[in-house]
């Protein structure tokens, strides 16, 4: 009986073959359709570890994290910004200073989060911990990450601390928690946030960014870049990730939708049966001719479209303890 791991529903549940297609292994595995609550999951959990190499993405800390903060301002400033005078770059020309918070990346600024530069931030699931370390360009000065598949614990001169840690071995509770791109590799969604749960302070904050089933999964089925067989073991509806949160007594208060045009180029490659690691991907080649000219900017254009009506591949979950 083919039966859902989030809602137990037994009716019009589906299989799905996919196959690995970051590294082209192309490897197989049978996802399950959830025909109540939409969840699609990895029917049978395999032995991650061989899909999890030393080049995987997270594990990757060959970028020098200040060249890469200036990369995001500078591409931040020199955007739609030009033409519209408005943002970072409209305060300048207005002689107007912007403040630190309007630097800060999106999921810092789309929902008050009731922190400050002292706040103690927990990243999940944050491989070497890059994104922590941009964190501490812009001044914070409490950040903790924690991941089970880095190799040991690691101490930056930063101060950013990085434990190899399951979430039930962490102790600490802490004013924000933040999991980028992570919650989908979970195992036990329901139990990890309980987990969670018990490290949040009364007031604070649970910020988490996942994929999410919707219009590209609709239109790619299993070419779904984010699909990601078979690291991404749950892909939720935005329906199906709130009655997890109810579980595990945590309140949505706020949900952003944030996909780009990689939901489309990724999707595309691989049904023609490109890898993201393929020399001629987009992935390691942003000079690939794979795609027309300006295909990129009406896929931007379309991602921003389905982002504004809920329909996004990706979102931010901004949650409260209960």
């Amino acid at each position: 009986m083919l039966v859902c791991r989030i809602c137990k529903n037994t009716a019009n549940n589906r299989i799905h073959p996919a196959r690995e297609m970051m590294f082209g292994t192309r490897d197989k595995f049978n996802y399950l359709e959830c025909g109540e609550c939409g969840t699609v999951q990895i029917a049978d959990v395999p032995d991650l570890a061989p899909y999890y190499p030393a080049n995987y993405l997270s594990f990757d800390s060959n970028v020098p994290v200040a060249a890469t903060l200036r990369r995001r301002i500078g591409a931040r400033i020199a955007g739609r910004y030009l033409v519209s005078g408005k943002g970072v770059l409209g305060k300048f020309v207005a002689g107007k200073r912007p403040t630190l918070v309007e630097l800060y990346p999106s999921y810092l600024r789309n929902y008050p989060l009731g922190i400050d530069l002292d706040s103690r931030i927990l990243d999940l699931g944050c491989g070497v911990g890059n994104l922590l370390q941009t964190l501490h360009y812009y001044g914070f000065r409490n950040l903790t990450g924690a991941d089970a598949f880095i190799e040991e614990d690691i101490f930056y001169p930063s101060g950013v601390r990085i434990y190899k840690r399951r979430l039930d071995e962490i102790e600490t509770s802490f004013d924000l928690i933040m999991l980028h791109h992570s919650f989908e590799h979970f195992p036990d969604p329901i139990e990890s946030l309980r987990q969670i749960h018990r490290l949040m302070e009364k007031d604070s904050f649970l910020l988490i960014r996942i994929p999410l089933i919707n219009y590209a999964w609709e239109k790619y089925g299993v070419n779904w870049v984010q699909l990601d067989a078979p690291r991404h073991l749950f892909l939720f509806t935005e329906k199906s990730f709130r009655y997890l949160a109810d579980q595990a007594n945590l309140k949505v208060e706020n949900v952003t939708y944030d996909s780009n045009a990689f939901q489309f180029w990724g999707s595309e490659q691989y049904v023609r049966n490109i890898p993201l690691s393929d020399p001629e991907s987009l992935w390691n080649n942003p000079g690939s001719k794979l795609f027309a000219a300006g295909q990129m900017d009406e896929w931007q254009d379309e991602a921003e479209k389905l982002n504004a009506r809920g329909k996004g591949d990706m979102a931010c979950f901004y949650l409260r303890k209960v």
